[in-house]
């Protein structure tokens, strides 16, 4: 018979509890070893990141420019590579579950911050996309978790610092997304409606708050004055606001997006707690932290946790109804939605109770794992499939193949499409890639623009397409702006992929200095 002092399942789960720090450092290592050994490939976003990171401006197209100063700064030390990638991923992943427990242990006894920051593990666009390819919406998370914090710690211990952190969190969050400004005012609305929330939210230096947040954003902001329909046409864009569309296909697309943002912590939520979800709380308050009165804590918590997301889902639903916004996306609702496990467990305090919480915790190092080998695995199950990505792209024999051509490694490098452009950067860091995918007129104008700079440079021009992404135009639009040339043809096996599956065919054409006007 075990005893209470003999390991046990729950010895491994309070050892988690008690150094949460120690394993999510291990973790974090672990994903950008495995990001750095799978593949010198790159996916969207992570390519994206690497075209505007070669120059720092105050605004990069339709996102704000926090997580690209972040993307830049890390290169100017290890350069445009995958490692440079991953550690400003894991890093900003690593600083949402930190910012998470946080915001929970102003409420909650450090097991109960602990299943709040492991929910994110259980929200797809966080626990899953994020590590495949996202960028803007893990650091967008972990601003609006810092957010919670300042609020909830300025409740429970009102002094004007907490405004200064506050102020931080949301200007950080403006340069990251748009849409927090969504999220500050659902949270502000929310703190007005509850009376010690209001008299804390508006405490003798309340200011600090919206000046420093201001202060932030003002770069950017000027950019954006004469960058706007730069900086949102395509956000709109994706959005589809049309008069074609109807409001039960934004109820749709909105229903499908908070499902599958929240459909897998829900689905462990019922397996783990069962009947302990509708059981009505036992007579003993929840726990606390020491200092915190747990009046006080039961007066204010649930009523300011639930209108916010009351507030968030009456203005999803006022953009469907009213705004015509028919096209909803996971990565949109997971920083409004993603306090949601903090609000249950203040709702049920009773699934705080040790022993409810054990199946819950399995659950969540579970699926943690299972992620972790799942995108270490990612360019062998594309072999299997036998659809092959970015990850399968033999970039170190494309780029020496290039070498062997008489590419210099210091021209100016036009891709088909973004991804082909971004991974050559990475072999070549001194030359300067861009994309020129068309349309036309687009794709000339980026052509001009490309021979433009590497003719003031002094430096040749390499021009490369891949047969999956370039249209069969995109050579006749090349050259109704530059001199015809021959078009030289590499054909090369994919990596990780079956030997049976054909090569991948990659087209260039190097125009070395100089380049006659």
């Amino acid at each position: 018979m075990t005893s209470a002092h003999t390991p046990s399942s729950r010895d491994w789960q309070a050892r988690l509890y008690e150094h949460p720090l120690v394993w999510l450092v291990l973790l974090t290592v672990a994903h950008v070893v495995s990001r750095v050994a799978i593949s010198p490939g790159m996916k969207w976003d992570e390519s994206e990141q690497i075209l505007w990171a070669q120059q720092f401006a105050l605004g990069y197209g339709p996102q704000p420019p926090l997580y690209t100063w972040m993307q830049w700064a890390v290169c100017q030390l290890l350069g445009p590579s995958v490692l440079a990638l991953a550690l400003v991923k894991q890093v900003l992943i690593a600083l949402s579950y930190v910012l998470a427990w946080h915001a929970a242990r102003t409420l909650l006894d450090p097991p109960g911050a602990w299943r709040v920051a492991g929910a994110l593990v259980l929200m797809l666009p966080f626990g899953w996309h994020a590590l495949r390819d996202q960028t803007h919406s893990v650091l967008v998370t972990a601003m609006g978790f810092g957010a919670w914090w300042a609020v909830l710690r300025q409740i429970r211990a009102p002094q004007p610092g907490n405004f200064l952190w506050l102020g931080l969190f949301c200007g950080l969050g403006l340069l990251t997304k748009y849409n927090f400004a969504l999220f500050i005012a659902a949270l502000l609305l929310a703190a007005l409606t509850v009376p010690q929330a209001r008299r804390a939210v508006l405490a003798p230096g309340w200011w600090w708050a919206p000046l420093v947040g201001l202060l932030i954003f003002a770069p950017h902001g000027y950019w954006l004055l004469s960058h706007w329909h730069q900086a949102t046409a395509e956000t709109l864009q994706k959005m589809d606001i049309s008069a074609q569309r109807t409001w039960l296909q934004g109820l749709g697309s909105l229903a499908l997006a908070v499902l599958s943002t929240l459909g897998l912590w829900l689905l462990v939520l019922l397996l783990s707690y069962r009947r302990r979800l509708w059981r009505a709380n036992p007579g003993r308050p929840p726990t606390s932290p020491p200092g915190h009165s747990t009046p006080a804590w039961r007066a204010w918590a649930w009523p300011l946790l639930g209108r916010y997301l009351l507030i968030v889902c009456l203005a999803l639903l006022g953009m469907v109804l009213a705004g015509g916004v028919s096209h909803f996306k996971q990565r949109w609702v997971l920083p409004l939605l993603s306090i949601t496990p903090l609000a249950l467990y203040v709702w049920r305090p009773v699934l705080l109770e040790p022993a409810a919480g054990r199946g819950y915790t399995t659950a969540v190092v579970g699926v943690a794992l299972f992620f972790l080998v799942l995108a270490t695995a990612r360019p062998w199950i594309a072999g299997w499939r036998g659809d092959a990505d970015e990850l399968n792209h033999p970039v170190p024999q494309l780029a020496e193949l290039l070498t062997r051509a008489g590419y210099d490694g210091r021209g100016v490098i036009v891709g088909s499409d973004h991804m082909i452009a971004a991974m050559l950067h990475s072999r070549f860091p001194q030359g300067f890639a861009l994309a020129c995918a068309g349309p036309d007129p687009s794709q000339a104008d980026c052509i001009r623009s490309a021979h433009a700079r590497a003719h003031a440079a002094g430096v040749g021009l390499l021009l490369v397409a891949r047969r999956d992404r370039a249209p069969a135009s995109w050579w006749n639009g090349v050259f109704a702006v530059l001199p015809a040339a021959p078009v030289h043809a590499l054909d090369l096996p994919l990596d990780k992929m079956p030997r049976n599956t054909p090569p991948m065919r990659y087209e260039y054409v190097w125009l070395p200095a100089p380049i006659a006007p």
